[in-house]
């Protein structure tokens, strides 16, 4: 093995703390080898550097890109102190043996946040960086890495404590930092190069969060959070721990509530709308989205896209739900709600809802597609019979039309006032969904006649058969079906409003 004078590699962007760290190393005739601007900076303040371009006998080159990437560096780095052969071919290349590798990074995520120049980001890409980490981490038997300035005083300790050296678990737990801290390092850049972080699927930069469990008790669940990015987790209020189901329909209630800009209130249940309402008050859309299926809301998870106040809160109170999520929560309601311990309350403000690709794992792999971002508005719809809907209708064929976009299919909706009347989901075939529907809406919307939306196209006239039948006043379907004509004709044929969407919403 062999025995030298100790070294200590610094190359170093951010410079402060230099002072300590030198000291410790002079105190323990620990000799300092450094580049460019660090070698000029540590030189400033009072201590012998050795410059790696004067014992490589190599120039930095090509304004700085090449100055630490030289076989006699990383042969010290390198280099088994145990094995002879190693040794004897470390010996013939007369370099310092380092023990000691200080690096950090250049800021390549901090420029790129603040500067649009390609050029100038690339140039912030760091290469010998990495390269140096990566090989003083690998040999962790003997070399001591840094890549964190804050971890300058662990190391001034463990110097300490050890007298001059330090312990092997210490260089093992700095390798595993460095390793980690690289990875997410080139996560960061491969993303920006690619242009949409949301392409590829990657645990970097994220947090494990144990949760209750998954569907079922039996099983284990989790969820990634991306320390880059707000989620329901960050702002969680109060009350019970949330489970994989509970994510779920949280997702979809704020999914909902972006597609309504009128006061809305939508109530989940089984990743499922079972009812929702919109109106001039939030406090009223809750009153119409509860009495639309009183019976399915209990248990469910409320969406809100306003603030709770005292009078929504007392109205919560009255019933039993699993969640609350609203755009925020006054004081006076805060004290009511919290009330019940187990209830869940979550601000819906500033989560991340820039989300463009969504990923599904299946046997042997994953499913990516574009998320389903289309803002429905009258723009999207065509009148294809002869006689139109009017104005009120129309707007219930676009509430109940955005409603499908978040039922699962086949999704049938009944709408009046802005309010689901009935709602069928997740039927193997379209008639029975809109049975389903049928048999949910009142007696009352029935006779006072209600609007449909159909999130795919009707193949047959059996279910506008059905729903003229039950005093429906229009239809909304996506067309493309081979019987649109049949559907058409069977509408002109009763003098019935029908509207055909230019999007399909289908929902698996």
């Amino acid at each position: 093995m062999i025995r030298n004078k100790r070294n200590a590699l610094i190359s170093v962007y951010y410079k402060d703390n230099l002072l300590e760290l030198c000291n410790i190393f002079k105190k323990y005739s620990i000799d300092i080898i450094s580049t460019g601007s660090t070698a000029s900076h540590i030189t400033s303040l009072g201590f012998k550097c050795k410059n790696v371009a004067s014992i490589t006998n190599f120039k930095e080159i090509l304004d700085g890109r090449v100055k630490t990437l030289h076989p006699k560096i990383y042969a010290s780095l390198l280099f088994n102190r145990k094995n002879d052969l190693h040794a004897k071919t470390f010996r013939k290349l007369k370099f310092p043996l380092i023990d000691f590798v200080i690096v950090n990074l250049y800021p390549f995520e901090k420029t790129i946040l603040k500067n649009k120049n390609i050029n100038q980001c690339v140039e912030m890409i760091d290469v010998g960086g990495p390269s140096l980490l990566r090989a003083s981490a690998k040999n962790y038997e003997y070399l001591t890495t840094i890549c964190d300035i804050n971890d300058y005083k662990l190391l001034i300790t463990n110097l300490e404590k050890n007298h001059g050296t330090t312990s092997k678990f210490f260089r093992k737990k700095m390798a595993q930092k460095t390793f980690y801290m690289i990875s997410n390092y080139d996560s960061v850049i491969s993303n920006w190069l690619n242009k949409n972080n949301e392409t590829k699927l990657i645990t970097d930069n994220h947090t494990e969060e144990k949760l209750k469990y998954g569907e079922n008790p039996h099983q284990k669940s989790f969820f990634y959070k991306d320390n880059r990015k707000k989620t329901i987790f960050d702002n969680i209020l109060h009350g019970k721990k949330i489970s994989y189901n509970n994510v779920l329909d949280i997702d979809s209630a704020i999914n909902f509530l972006n597609d309504f800009d009128e006061a809305t209130c939508v109530i989940i249940k089984h990743n499922n709308p079972c009812s929702a309402a919109s109106s001039y008050t939030i406090h009223s859309a809750f009153i119409k989205a509860h009495a639309a299926d009183p019976k399915s809301a209990f248990g469910g998870i409320v969406g809100l896209n306003r603030t709770v106040n005292e009078k929504i809160a007392k109205n919560l109170s009255k019933y039993f739900f699993e969640i609350v999520i609203a755009k925020n929560f006054s004081k006076k309601a805060l004290t009511i709600l919290t009330r019940n311990k187990k209830l869940i309350l979550i601000k819906n403000n500033n989560i991340n809802k820039n989300i463009k690709k969504e990923l599904r794992s299946i046997n042997g792999g994953y499913l990516q597609q574009d998320m389903n971002l289309v803002k429905f508005s009258n723009k999207d719809i065509k009148c294809v019979s002869q006689k139109k809907a009017n104005k009120k209708q129309i707007e219930d064929l676009i509430f109940a039309f955005k409603v499908c976009k978040y039922v699962k299919s086949n999704a049938i909706v009944l709408a009046k006032n802005k309010k689901t009347t009935g709602i069928g989901a997740g039927q193997m075939n379209r008639l029975e969904a809109t049975k389903l529907a049928l048999i949910k809406a009142s007696k009352k919307d029935k006779l006072g006649g209600f609007v449909a939306a159909s999130d795919a196209f009707f193949p047959f006239t059996d279910n506008i058969k059905l729903l003229i039948k039950n005093n429906c006043k229009s239809i909304i379907q996506a067309k493309g079906s081979i019987n649109d004509s049949k559907i058409i004709n069977y509408a002109n044929k009763y003098n019935f409003p029908l509207y055909f969407s230019k999007y399909r919403f289908f929902r698996h």
